[in-house]
């Protein structure tokens, strides 16, 4: 017995831990740790989000407002409106409730002691449910993250959660006030700059106070105190800038490499770029059709591997000054102009000044929505589908390759989404509750946001 306690106390001594500690912490392989680390957790969150801004979603919001077109495959049938419940599938699984939200939800719960981690995942938290309730409605929020405690969370309705996304804002630049405290790498965008990300959050409360302006005219005052308080140049806006290899470059680059020919870009809306400086850097004509991709590393701005892709624009913070003065009898000329001189910069334009000059002289509602909706394409597909369905700007054709597929009886242009295929079988009751307490869900159903 003595040999035994002798022979432990010399391991404890060897080992340097006291003889006080259980098996458990003393068997930890430091090579293999249990917990992933804040500045590992984040930069997968940012990737995600950043990735979905391609993904199918966006581009099919891309052929709803006539930028793109459908050529071939599964974008063929989507120029007819055949958008049924397996289309966002993958999106509402893999790139939003098991990708960016629950990225920033972990986030959240585990940034006690580096509140920086947590105010960056709510501002995350926040733009993700404030894109997808514009496309779906009513979305699980309140109840969505209690893993196998609750395989089939409840729907909150779209008013809640817009009011839950300027929450989070709110929570984020409030936390955001002490700066960066806790930060120990791992933001690819600011590198833990407290400022800028305040400024996103700003730039987010500004552009989801547009979005609920039809229903709270108050809310373009909103949306105009915010955008002040955000960003002032494109550089300061920055982005997520992707790399030129197959396994770390932008969406749409890896769909124009992986399924070509299969998606273009419309040709109403190429032709409207005719005595444009950005159509040459945002499309091309091959001879056949007109393409947002010529190459992982060619010329077309939104088509290259290594594209920059910001949370919110600068352009888009001048587009909604100039929206917000507009819609309250103000002058928005000044700030039209500046949004399309830094749309002209964004994508590399030069001898742009007649341009703008002649473009901003017209600061109608109808002018202003018109040349975001130029402004926006590549890489801000869903807000011109949701200036569209709250402004009716650009006037856009229903398509005349619409057919009776019963999910558009009207064959109009969509205004949302269907419902995943898979929360249809999971989450069935929830999800015919939050159907029938919006009236339905077909394409041509508006949204309470929009109506």
């Amino acid at each position: 017995m003595k040999n035994i306690k002798y022979i432990l106390y010399i391991l404890c001594s060897l080992f340097l831990f006291s003889c006080e500690d259980s098996l458990e912490e003393v068997n930890i392989d430091p090579n293999n740790p249990t917990k992933v680390t804040l500045n590992l957790l984040l930069p997968d969150l940012q990737t995600q989000a950043a990735f979905n801004e391609g993904t199918n979603p966006n581009r099919v919001a891309g052929i709803v407002t006539q930028q793109l077109i459908g050529l071939d495959a599964q974008q063929l049938g989507y120029n007819g409106y055949i958008l049924n419940s397996s289309t966002m599938n993958n999106y509402w699984n893999t790139g939003l409730y098991a990708g960016a939200l629950r990225g920033a939800d972990v986030i959240i719960n585990a940034s006690a002691d580096r509140p920086f981690y947590g105010s960056v995942a709510k501002i995350y938290m926040a733009n993700e449910l404030g894109k997808a309730t514009s496309m779906f409605g009513d979305m699980p929020y309140s109840q969505a993250f209690q893993g196998t405690d609750n395989l089939k969370p409840a729907y909150d309705t779209q008013e809640s959660i817009y009011n839950s996304v300027q929450t989070l804002l709110d929570e984020a630049i409030s936390e955001l006030a002490a700066g960066s405290a806790g930060y120990f790498g791992g933001d690819l965008i600011f590198d833990g700059d407290a400022d800028s990300w305040t400024k996103v959050a700003r730039g987010l409360k500004a552009r989801y106070y547009l979005q609920t302006s039809k229903r709270n005219g108050g809310d373009f005052q909103n949306a105009l105190t915010n955008a002040s308080m955000s960003f002032t140049s494109n550089e300061e806006a920055s982005g997520f800038k992707f790399g030129t290899s197959e396994t770390a470059n932008w969406a749409l680059a890896k769909f124009g490499i992986e399924r070509p020919s299969t998606l273009g870009v419309d040709p109403s809306f190429a032709e409207s770029l005719n005595d444009d400086p950005r159509q040459s850097l945002l499309t091309s004509f091959d001879g056949t059709q007109w393409t947002f991709f010529d190459g992982a590393e060619g010329d077309l701005v939104w088509g290259r591997s290594d594209a920059t892709v910001p949370i919110i624009s600068y352009v888009e913070l001048k587009f909604i000054e100039a929206e917000a003065l507009a819609q309250t009898n103000g002058d928005g000329s000044a700030a039209l102009k500046a949004a399309i001189d830094a749309s002209m910069a964004l994508t590399g334009a030069v001898d742009t000044i007649d341009y703008a000059v002649n473009a901003s002289a017209d600061a109608s509602v109808e002018n202003i929505v018109t040349e975001a909706y130029k402004a926006y394409f590549g890489f801000n597909f869903h807000e011109s589908w949701s200036n569209w369905r709250r402004t009716g700007f650009p006037a856009l054709t229903p398509s005349a390759a619409c057919g009776d597929n019963g999910f558009n009886p009207t064959c109009s242009v969509p205004q949302r989404y269907l419902y995943a295929e898979s929360e249809k079988q999971t989450n069935s009751e929830n999800v015919n509750a939050a159907i029938a307490s919006q009236g339905g869900e077909l394409l041509d159903d508006v949204l309470w946001v929009f109506e």
